[in-house]
């Protein structure tokens, strides 16, 4: 049996085996113990997922390996992120990419939640960004408590539960042979498609995956302007009321990076880009 370290996200290890038989797949292992929880229940999610023309590696078994760790084997897909892929893709395939991306994970009509429904949601959320409250605190940024109030504010009962993937990033889209996959799936404090446009935001709107990029092209940015734009006129074309909502979802998202933001150069992208989105907010809101 052979393997390669494949490197690996939020601490797990990622191995790519081959087995003796010459069968290759993908072996993800928990970073430890504590977080073998968390691991299994992305690894179900994957499992579980099912998104019409969206695919993702099979789960083929897990288990627990003689340290004590969780790990999940996996179809092993050679394709190209989203993320490198859209820096050439034709314009024409933008629009499909959307097409099939909207026609997936959108709802068609609006889930009516009763009283005690949207109740949960709102504490769910509220729970969220009070555990923030008191770290965000400690940077004395006004752009952030500015966000943080109109977050507390916020109605989120539009957050109709569904099927999430939980870090839709355009790392974690891979494209081969045209067909698209969802990689790398995250367990998330609550489950909406909602939460996953507005994570989808965070590289299309806020270009989060480029940040560190020495040079972008203006070809680059001009598919991530047209990806953008596309994706909110079709989702806007389903309800116009979905449209803020994807933008508060990218806020919170941007708020719960902080945290983990060490470097000054990483802090002032993200804080000028929050401060993008809080103002697209609120003229959003001002519109009615």
């Amino acid at each position: 049996m052979n393997s390669y370290n494949l490197g690996g996200h939020s601490g797990c290890q990622i191995f790519l085996i081959e087995d003796d038989d010459g069968k290759v797949f993908v072996r993800k292992i928990s970073k430890n113990k504590d977080y073998n929880a968390r691991l299994k229940i992305q690894s179900e999610k994957q499992a579980a997922f099912r998104g019409g023309q969206i695919k993702t590696p099979v789960v083929y078994r897990s288990s627990v390996n003689e340290d004590g760790l969780f790990y999940f084997d996996m179809e092993y897909v050679y394709g190209m992120t989203l993320a490198e892929y859209i820096k050439s893709m034709e314009i024409g395939k933008v629009h499909r990419l959307v097409d099939i991306l909207v026609e997936n994970l959108v709802p068609k009509t609006e889930r009516k939640l009763g009283n005690s429904e949207k109740k949960q949601i709102n504490g769910i959320f509220e729970k969220k960004l009070s555990s923030l409250d008191g770290i965000l605190a400690k940077k004395n940024n006004p752009v952030v408590n500015e966000a943080l109030d109109i977050l507390h504010s916020h109605d989120w009962s539009k957050f109709t539960p569904t099927v999430c993937h939980g870090d839709m990033t355009l790392e974690n889209i891979l494209i081969k042979n045209e067909e698209i996959y969802f990689i790398d799936f995250l367990d998330s404090f609550y489950d909406s498609w909602l939460l996953d446009i507005g994570t989808l935001f965070q590289d299309v709107q806020v270009m989060w995956s480029y940040r560190y990029a020495k040079k972008i092209s203006m070809n680059t940015v001009l598919r991530l302007i047209v990806f953008r734009d596309l994706l909110l006129d079709a989702i806007g074309a389903i309800n116009k009321i979905y449209l803020p909502e994807i933008y508060y979802a990218l806020l919170q998202k941007l708020l719960r990076i902080y945290p983990y933001t060490a470097d000054r150069y990483t802090y002032e992208f993200l804080n000028e880009k929050t401060e993008i989105i809080l103002n697209s907010i609120k003229r959003m809101e001002d519109k009615g």
